[in-house]
């Protein structure tokens, strides 16, 4: 109980005596499915010196002292107002990241744990091999009335490429109405209230949800609709656990409704009907309505 409390104190401490130092917080690194890592960082708002731009370095080791970055070549030079980067990698070793700021005065050169550089390290997600996939012979299938098609929705890896084909078929959206009960409105009614998941009404501590309360207090609850949906897609192809990106998919819904693309706000919401049955096909049989 002790260390927690002596390391909660140190981590306070270092966060009030750098924070108005040229120096990035919360920097982390996630890696998805194919060659791709991105590492994100938050900027400070006014500093001393003034930062000119930011050096980032990639290593095979965690780094813990200015020292051990003197041989190290950076991988990118960035420009100050930058809070991301996207590095390649071509091996599935374990890779630290840490980010100094070239000052006025010259290279700002403090490292802290978990604020400028990575704590654990990143390595790419290896593909698992599969067997050379059988021809496939055309044949109809039938389904009897009554039972679902079978439809399925793989994993979107929006790190390696956002311009996918959507996941479901028009032809799905057209049917989906059977699963709300089949709206029979005649006129539109007033647009939805927004809806927050109780676990989003209070910020977390870090990792996934942390990412999700942000975006949801920058964009969402500021009605910046379609930034929402671009900041939501970049979250979705990171590694993030299932409940977090359901209820990611459910903003995104939520977003594309407001935007008033109904359509692609269905396909969101038929992601999750499963993992939120209630709400979801309040917000299914609205935008159906509409399209």
């Amino acid at each position: 109980m002790k260390k927690i409390i002596c390391s909660l104190f140190l981590v306070l401490t270092a966060a009030f005596v750098f924070a108005e130092r040229p120096i990035v917080r919360d920097i982390q690194a996630r890696a998805g499915s194919g060659t791709k890592v991105r590492i994100i960082w938050q900027l400070p708002k006014e500093t001393t010196p003034e930062i000119e731009s930011l050096i980032l370095y990639r290593t095979t080791e965690q780094v813990t002292s200015y020292s051990q970055l003197r041989n190290v070549q950076p991988i990118t030079a960035l420009t100050p107002d930058r809070a991301g980067y996207t590095d390649q990698l071509s091996d599935l070793r374990d890779y630290f990241y840490t980010v100094i700021a070239q000052t006025t005065e010259g290279p700002y050169d403090v490292v802290l744990l978990s604020f400028n550089t990575t704590v654990t390290g990143v390595h790419l997600i290896a593909k698992k091999q599969t067997e050379a996939p059988t021809e496939k012979k055309d044949v109809e299938q039938i389904y009897p009335d009554g039972t679902l098609r079978k439809t399925p929705l793989p994993f979107i890896d929006m790190i390696d490429g956002i311009d996918a084909e959507p996941l479901v078929s028009d032809s799905t959206v057209s049917q989906v109405s059977s699963l709300t009960g089949g709206s029979s409105k005649t006129s539109r009614s007033p647009l939805l209230t927004p809806y927050i998941f109780e676990e989003d009404l209070v910020s977390p501590d870090g990792g996934d949800e942390y990412l999700l309360f942000e975006i949801l207090k920058a964009s969402f609850v500021t009605k910046k609709y379609k930034e929402t949906i671009d900041k939501l897609n970049q979250l979705i192809g990171t590694n993030i656990s299932d409940d977090t990106r359901n209820r990611a998919y459910f903003y995104l819904g939520e977003s594309q409704y407001f935007c008033r693309n109904y359509e692609d706000a269905v396909r969101s919401f038929v992601k999750v009907q499963a993992a939120f049955p209630t709400v979801s096909k309040k917000w299914l049989e609205d935008s159906l309505d509409r399209i």
